[in-house]
């Protein structure tokens, strides 16, 4: 389980940004580890977008979690793609 906060309505937004820069320092090396990356960056642009009614964050929470999905496609194909 990640260490990310997983309730983010009350935080301000420069509280987010500073958890997202935080988040990748160290950066995140496994694909595991990028794939929650990933969500958790989906999560604090779709905070940004939905408080401020904001489009390009919402875009940016769309590519992570287009990127999130990208990954875990790939963290299942590389085990095998769930075949039994």
């Amino acid at each position: 389980m990640s260490d990310y906060p997983r309730d983010l309505s009350g935080l301000s937004g420069p509280e987010l940004v500073r958890l997202l820069l935080d988040a990748t320092n160290p950066p995140p090396t496994t694909g595991a580890e990028r794939a929650e990356f990933f969500d958790f960056k989906a999560r604090v642009f779709a905070t940004i977008a939905d408080r401020d009614e904001n489009p390009t964050a919402a875009t940016f929470a769309a590519r992570a979690r287009a990127d999130r999905d990208r990954l875990l496609a790939q963290i299942e194909n590389e085990n095998g793609g769930g075949q039994r």
